[in-house]
């Protein structure tokens, strides 16, 4: 699996959460058909996985807070939608 940043792709949706919300930084990956929006702020760190195909894995939201989460062994909430095409991932800071 490999995240491939494609933030640029994505200007719009950059500048509305950086406008509209209290985050201070926004990158959006892609994993295959799963994209992934990265969002941190000075309280918390939110990571959205989304699939509009299938329902998302749990090697990739694994994945995904492996690589992208710095701590060992980090605290966080799962929010996963009854369908599972969208798992949001949150961290207190």
């Amino acid at each position: 699996m490999h995240l491939i940043d494609v933030t640029n792709s994505y200007k719009d949706l950059v500048h509305s959460q950086l406008n509209t919300t209290n985050v201070n930084y926004v990158k959006v990956y892609s994993l295959g058909n799963t994209s992934v929006i990265y969002t941190e702020s000075d309280k918390a760190i939110g990571i959205i996985l989304e699939n509009h195909n299938r329902r998302v894995r749990k090697d990739e939201t694994d994945f995904v807070i492996k690589r992208l989460i710095q701590e060992k062994d980090p605290i966080y909430k799962l929010t996963i939608d009854e369908s599972q095409h969208v798992i949001e991932i949150h961290i207190d800071k």
